[in-house]
């Protein structure tokens, strides 16, 4: 699947589960019922590409994950209003414009470290020149924020860079499970620094870092979106490596892959056996106006068991859209979603 655009905004990872082939759909079924200016509340986030989209329509959205990587996005492009002006960067670097700090990133360069061992020299994921040039805007941008030379904000937007244009020159077919036995030609092009633009529109909007029933059931929203894992793929192991350079560590890593060795994160909704309760106590947990889940027809959970956990909620309705499926490959793949409507008083 090709990467996600959204006006300005620079969205490359290919992410499991991304709904920027329906979000125009979900938008529609979402806007006849609530308009803008309601609160938006999408637990299970991701990189924001749903919550991007609905603040830009000026929706006021609140969104979540429990992964330090997607929560790194959402900061950038639905929390932040506006580019990073970097003032007090620029200050102590004597620094003209935002676009000089873009520059200093892009022209870092790093003798080798940490990242360059294990992700260059003992693993293909990146070349050498590349893995370099990462590794300086790595330790680079922990730096200024170490030295408190940057906001929340500009600190985000500046991971989240680092992670995206990472990814165009990774040497792999979409996640950091494996790597490539040869180099694909993305991985041959040269490292560019680029800022992600904050999406533009309702102001106010806001990401937590918590589990998803935490942030459904902390008031009553407007629309509450639940979009949750459907198969037992763990984002954490798939996405591993830029979950690293979102916390800015550097662990002990073990494996073809070079997995950090550290507590999984694993969701219930990825596990066969708890799939189905864990969506139930969300449910038990959750307040709105609008309710819409949407779940993929191969997911965990069957048809039948969520139609009967959202009976007692109110009057359901189904709709089902096609979307494009997760793919490595150059060839398209579809795949059906089911979204469920339950809308109360």
């Amino acid at each position: 699947m090709s990467g996600i655009q959204h006006e300005a905004r620079l969205i490359q990872v290919r992410y499991f589960g991304s709904k920027g082939s329906t979000v125009d759909a979900l938008y529609e079924l979402v806007t006849t019922r609530i308009g803008p200016g309601a609160t938006f509340c999408d637990p299970f986030g991701g990189i924001g590409v749903v919550g991007s989209y609905f603040k830009q329509k000026g929706y006021r959205v609140c969104v979540g994950d429990h992964l330090a990587f997607a929560h790194t996005y959402q900061v950038a492009s639905i929390v932040a209003s506006r580019s990073p002006s970097f003032r007090t960067l620029r200050k102590e670097l004597r620094l003209a414009t935002a676009q000089e700090v873009v520059e200093h990133l892009q022209l870092a360069r790093s003798k080798g470290g940490w990242f360059s061992r294990e992700y260059s020299e003992r693993r293909k994921f990146f070349t050498r020149e590349n893995a370099l040039r990462i590794e300086a805007c790595r330790k680079t941008i922990r730096k200024w924020y170490r030295s408190g030379l940057l906001s929340e904000a500009e600190h985000a937007i500046l991971k989240a860079s680092l992670i995206n244009c990472a990814d165009k020159v990774a040497n792999t077919a979409g996640t950091y499970y494996a790597y490539l036995k040869e180099w694909h030609r993305k991985a041959l092009r040269p490292f560019q620094f680029e800022l992600i633009q904050p999406t533009r529109g309702q102001a106010g909007c806001s990401a937590v870092r918590v589990e998803a029933s935490a942030l459904a059931g902390r008031r009553k929203w407007d629309i509450l979106y639940l979009d949750p894992p459907y198969n037992s793929r763990r984002y954490s192991a798939y996405y591993h490596l830029p979950e690293t350079l979102a916390l800015e560590t550097e662990p002990r890593v073990s494996g073809k892959a070079g997995i950090p060795v550290r507590s999984p994160i694993v969701s219930d909704f990825n596990r066969p056996n708890h799939a189905t309760n864990a969506l139930r106590s969300l449910l038990a947990s959750s307040r709105f106006r609008l309710l819409v889940l949407h779940y993929s027809d191969q997911g965990l959970i069957g048809r039948s068991e969520i139609e009967e956990m959202l009976g007692p909620l109110g009057r359901v309705e189904r709709v089902t859209l096609v979307g494009l499926g997760y793919n490595t490959s150059s060839k398209a793949r579809s795949v059906q979603h089911t979204v469920y409507l339950v809308l109360r008083g």
